[in-house]
């Protein structure tokens, strides 16, 4: 229980973070996911998600995904959902290559069980803009260790 009332005032936060959302008139980026969760049963999971500019320097990604894990020898549907609050370091695209930090709130679901809660911290090392996309390498924890590559499309030189 204590765990749900600490995600849920995580959540919270992020909520009010981003209420100023269309004050900074940066645009939505949409992004497709592959990852890899654990802690055991290991997942792999395909997402999509959406980044909100919260500033120039924070975005709120949610994102979503689906998959499957081996358990007692058998495959099983695997699910989950983000809100996390991404710190960049590079905002204006200066760099080639970025690091941004997250922190925020996962949910976790695995067939034949419970939706778990759980907070979540990564980082971000995201490449040059290459056609209106860029590629991003996500390490980071919530739930277990979890490592992503992610496309985000964007018209837009911010990151």
């Amino acid at each position: 229980m204590r765990r749900l009332r600490t995600c849920a005032y995580a959540l919270a936060i992020l909520a009010t973070t981003g209420a100023g959302l269309s004050a900074q008139r940066i645009a939505p980026t949409t992004e497709f996911r592959a990852d890899a969760l654990g802690a055991a049963p290991y997942s792999l999971q395909l997402g999509a998600g959406v980044n909100l500019g919260a500033g120039y320097y924070q975005r709120v990604e949610l994102d979503a995904g689906a998959g499957a894990a081996r358990r007692a020898g058998a495959l099983v549907g695997t699910g989950r959902v983000d809100a996390l609050m991404r710190l960049l370091l590079d905002p204006f695209g200066q760099r080639r290559w970025a690091l941004s930090l997250a922190g925020g709130v996962s949910a976790r679901y695995e067939a034949g069980d419970k939706v778990r809660p759980y907070l979540a911290a990564a980082v971000d090392l995201e490449g040059p803009l290459r056609r209106g996309v860029r590629m991003a390498y996500q390490l980071g924890v919530g739930g277990g260790l979890r490592f992503g590559v992610v496309l985000r499309r964007t018209n837009s030189l911010w990151r």
